[in-house]
């Protein structure tokens, strides 16, 4: 079933939902920036089928949130977070009102959820490649590709054209100009949006020391971009009441011998989606 819902700003965001036939909770699959709300389907199926209905969706200016043109778009990385989750969990809510409603967040999908004013809303969340992007942590053939594309290929592009062609380059989504220039001044910072220099500007930073609700990350050895260090440096800055919990795979243990930042929603890696679901057993049977 399609849905579509506003934020508090009036911008219409779209999605699915992916019902259990007799569900016993419900999950807010929060994807990647700037990836296909299609590479998630399969995995969302799969949660239904373990008694999950699933509402995925996508952010502004990606997919078919991608509502009106992003050429010279005022659409910033941080609205993620804080104006298109908090939307999201209340369409959540009212979806599924009767339901617990737990979280799976991808990347940015559960990397920005505490900038939701609203997140304590959810009962649990499980995230996976959940970290800061910081370059200079990454490996060297990642980093220099990162380098090339925020420091050479985003900001020629949006001279040209008004916003990032990635997809005509096989890379990601294209990309709102200010979101591309403000996801790599992020990610030239250790702390990442908790650095001083962006800190001051986001009063709802403050919602991530007051977590209400179990959190299990999953990272994987091999991830380009949630590395140890840059897992740790994003998690020193969250705390909650309830345990903040971590596993991190070892790609070489793994079927394809691969994860990286993508591999945990594919189902060669079917053993990572029956861990995320004993995590939101567990979290249901609190």
């Amino acid at each position: 079933m399609n849905i579509e819902f506003t934020a508090a700003d009036g911008y219409v965001l779209k999605g699915q939902i992916i019902a259990a036939q007799k569900p016993k909770a419900a999950v807010l699959l929060n994807p990647g920036t700037a990836t296909k709300t299609s590479f998630y389907i399969p995995f969302a199926q799969f949660l239904a089928e373990q008694g999950y209905s699933v509402m995925l969706w996508n952010y502004r200016g990606f997919c078919e949130s991608r509502t009106q043109s992003i050429k010279h778009s005022d659409i910033q990385f941080s609205d993620i977070g804080i104006k298109d989750i908090p939307a999201a969990i209340s369409k959540a809510k009212e979806v599924f009102a009767d339901l617990p409603l737990y979280c799976v967040g991808h990347s940015a999908g559960g990397q920005q959820i505490g900038l939701a004013e609203n997140c304590n809303e959810l009962q649990g969340m499980v995230g996976l490649a959940v970290s800061t992007g910081y370059y200079s942590t990454m490996p060297k053939a990642y980093r220099a590709q990162a380098h090339l594309f925020f420091k050479v290929i985003a900001p020629i592009s949006n001279a040209l054209f008004g916003y990032v062609k990635a997809e005509k380059l096989n890379l990601m989504e294209d990309l709102p100009p200010k979101l591309a220039k403000q996801w790599g001044q992020f990610c030239s910072r250790k702390d990442f949006f908790f650095d001083p220099k962006f800190a001051k500007q986001t009063p709802e930073l403050a919602n991530y020391r007051t977590f209400n609700f179990p959190v299990h990350v999953f990272t994987a050895d091999d991830d380009e971009i949630s590395t140890d260090l840059n897992t740790k440096r994003l998690w020193k800055h969250i705390k909650s009441t309830q345990p903040i919990e971590f596993t991190r795979y070892k790609a070489a243990e793994m079927p394809k011998k691969a994860v990286g930042h993508f591999g945990y929603f594919r189902k060669a890696n079917q053993q990572i989606w029956q861990d995320v679901v004993a995590k939101l057993n567990e979290f249901d049977a609190r």
